[in-house]
């Protein structure tokens, strides 16, 4: 499957398939293109995908097309050539007879925004990304306290770096770098520091970017105090 503009790796469940007129028809010109629209629900009906299709429509041209997709942000699949006979003078039922001939583009899409649909619900929310890096921040400052556990204490770091990404692939605003770098720091400003994180994070969640604000200042502070470097 050819698309013009979107990734079939993720696709948006909106599609426009477009074909080219061929043929000397004189109702239709040869530039001209025939368009449909469909729309796949991503809720189900007894396990039934739900999908809109809309009737075929003419486009003058291939920009114009281009600038709808982009415009909506609708996936534009190249349907590839369409020759019309001469006698055709009704379109919509020419094109009820062709359908067949063009749902195996659909139904290749349909999978693909099935496999989407799966793969999201393998993923960890954000909500469970926020609880796994607090949990593992927890985790780390005990160790350290402890003063025990080097080993594990970089396992979790590791893995701290990894929800990281997960929520920055999410979600932006979840920057862990610097407390990171200062969590295995045995000093108690860094418990304060990761309290801290955790109240700016679920603020970020909630969209209450005003708490997120002050939250960030207070943490700036701390890091910088604990950055400086201590002159003797």
């Amino acid at each position: 499957m050819l698309l013009d503009y979107g990734d079939i790796k993720n696709p948006t469940g909106n599609a426009i398939i477009y074909w080219q007129i061929k043929g000397d028809n004189p109702k239709f010109k040869k530039g001209q293109f025939i368009a449909t629209n469909f729309v796949i629900s991503p809720l189900h009906v007894n396990e039934e995908t739900l999908m809109v299709n809309f009737p075929p429509v003419l486009v003058e041209s291939y920009e114009k097309l281009l600038n709808i997709a982009e415009s909506h942000n609708v996936d534009l699949i190249n349907g590839g050539e369409i020759f019309l006979p001469r006698s055709i003078s009704d379109i919509n039922q020419f094109y009820k007879r062709q359908i067949e001939k063009y749902n195996n583009l659909m139904q290749e899409y349909l999978l693909a925004f099935k496999e989407k649909l799966e793969t999201k619900r393998e993923e960890e929310s954000v909500p469970q990304l926020i609880n796994e890096s607090g949990r593992l921040m927890d985790e780390i400052r005990d160790y350290v306290r402890e003063g025990t556990n080097i080993k594990l204490i970089s396992k979790k770091i590791v893995q701290l770096k990894r929800i990281e990404e997960k929520l920055n692939s999410q979600m932006k605003g979840f920057d862990l770098s610097k407390i990171i770098s200062l969590i295995d720091r045995d000093d108690i400003m860094v418990d304060e520091l990761v309290s801290l994180y955790k109240q700016k994070f679920l603020a970020i969640f909630l969209e209450d970017y005003e708490k997120a604000g002050i939250l960030k200042k207070k943490i700036e502070e701390i890091e910088t105090i604990l950055l400086t470097p201590k002159i003797n």
